[in-house]
């Protein structure tokens, strides 16, 4: 019983992911109408990604898929140690969906786990994500929605280490 009852939930919840994938935006903004990837004011390092449904073909097939500002994997976002962190995640698809920032040291608020740490980001709507940046290395960052992460919403972040001569 506990099979079937597990099997029936996995299968409403794959269903509901592919339904969910083939919905289209009623309205899409054009690419025009999206603020540019990165802007620099003083130490504040701003982006601004834009999470699709989008169509990959890499079997001779077309596929449902997601990306982030029209890309799979997503566009690297830079950053200089010391820098704040100013990412303006905006949901262009017609389901909720998570920006988590994997390996940062950040407030937990920032997180990017739905119903965690941080609110989901609901279809059409805009999260503002705003923190420092003490740390330098390569991480990644990904949804933690459903079946988003492996759909293509991820890419890499990337901090360089402070130096002399970026004072």
């Amino acid at each position: 019983m506990k099979k079937l009852v597990l099997i029936l939930a996995l299968s409403l919840s794959y269903f509901n992911v592919v339904a969910q994938h083939h919905k289209m935006a009623s309205a899409p903004i054009p690419r025009s109408k999206h603020l540019p990837l990165l802007t620099k004011h003083g130490n504040h390092t701003i982006y601004h990604i834009y999470l699709n449904d989008t169509t990959v073909n890499y079997t001779g097939k077309q596929r449902p898929a997601m990306a982030i500002n029209g890309t799979i994997p997503a566009p690297t976002l830079e950053f200089t140690e010391g820098d704040t962190a100013v990412i303006y995640v905006h949901n262009e698809m017609m389901m909720e969906a998570s920006i988590h920032w994997h390996g940062l040291i950040l407030p937990n608020r920032y997180d990017g786990v739905s119903y965690l740490t941080t609110t989901p980001i609901e279809a059409g709507q805009t999260h503002l994500f705003k923190f420092a940046l003490v740390q330098h290395g390569t991480y990644w960052y990904h949804s933690h929605t459903m079946t988003q992460q492996q759909s293509g919403l991820y890419g890499a972040f990337i901090i360089h280490e402070k130096t002399i001569a970026n004072n």
